[in-house]
């Protein structure tokens, strides 16, 4: 079996995921739970990555989808790595710990999923490509 669908299939994780950090700072900003745009995508984030974990995101899923595997596994490893740290962040910088409503408790926890998700779209493709 190939691993196009499972690239085609990471591809559309992160831009769900990259569409799903703009919704939660949206969100965060408009009940409060952030003053602004700029805090709710930044270290404090709790309904969406920081900026520099979408950044990364975005220029790790254009390599772990590429067509080269001396580039498609290492970025995939990395990419793969993203999504267990967006799951393990939230206990080192209280974001489960954050008093939040249960709309926004659910955002979180749906975020988080999708992180992981994708962390294991990207191992299942490296997996594939190292076969």
């Amino acid at each position: 079996m190939s691993s196009r669908p499972f690239a085609t299939a990471l591809l559309a994780g992160v831009c769900l995921l990259l569409v799903m950090d703009l919704v939660g700072a949206v969100i965060s900003v408009r009940t409060g739970l952030s003053p602004g745009l700029l805090e709710a995508l930044g270290p404090t984030a709790r309904l969406s990555a920081p900026i520099p974990m979408m950044l990364a995101q975005a220029i790790l899923v254009v390599g772990a989808t590429h067509d080269r595997p001396a580039l498609a596994v290492p970025a995939g490893a990395l990419l793969a790595v993203t999504g267990v740290l967006a799951f393990v962040s939230g206990f080192f910088d209280g974001g489960y710990a954050a008093e939040l409503d249960p709309g926004q408790r659910a955002y979180q926890v749906a975020l988080v999923a999708t992180h992981l998700a994708v962390g294991g779209v990207a191992a299942l493709r490296v997996f594939r490509l190292l076969r």
